[in-house]
């Protein structure tokens, strides 16, 4: 049986740096979201010392009413039954909310594919290590990815010249 191990703040403080430095794009404040969000500590850090817009997906009612007194927004969702809209989040992080194993796997595979490309995925405990994504940070049993797009430039830079349809170079020929 899986027990609740909580990420200790200050861990989540260095990867949540991390995070930030690869999500910035420009002035934007920035989105994160947390799956199973507790009393909300970690929501409170984002949103007080990273400046960031920060939401969290809980189904504990008691858990929800602790993290509403720290000024946090915390929506009541049942993650077993319905996504949260994980393509808004530049931020996701999760840290195994389900006791399940076999569940636990389904269910962060979908997360990491309903995420955007370039979203930064945080994750404590992960039942299913991103692989293909890069990685720029890693410590037992937790680290932050990105999500790289599907098709990625170089393969559609080698496609162009390899069809010669490439509208920015001009194939050679008679003036």
């Amino acid at each position: 049986m899986w027990r609740w191990s909580p990420l200790e703040i200050w861990e989540f403080a260095r990867m949540l740096e991390v995070a930030r430095q690869l999500a910035a794009d420009g002035l934007r404040r920035l989105r994160f979201a947390e799956a199973g969000s507790g009393i909300g500590t970690k929501l409170y850090l984002a949103q007080n010392k990273f400046d960031m817009s920060a939401t969290g997906f809980e189904i504990n009612e008691e858990y929800i009413t602790q993290a509403r007194k720290l000024d946090v927004c915390t929506n009541k969702w049942d993650l077993r039954k319905a996504h949260p809209p994980w393509r808004l989040y530049d931020i996701v992080y999760m840290a195994r909310p389900f006791k399940d194993d076999d569940y636990e796997v389904q269910w962060e595979r979908e997360v990491h594919d309903r995420m955007r490309d370039k979203a930064v995925l945080i994750s404590a405990y992960a039942a299913v290590k991103p692989y293909s994504w890069p990685c720029y940070y890693r410590a037992p049993f937790r680290g932050v990815w990105m999500k790289t797009p599907r098709t990625g430039q170089y393969s559609q830079m080698i496609q162009r010249s390899a069809t010669g349809s490439d509208p920015l170079v001009p194939e050679p020929g008679p003036r």
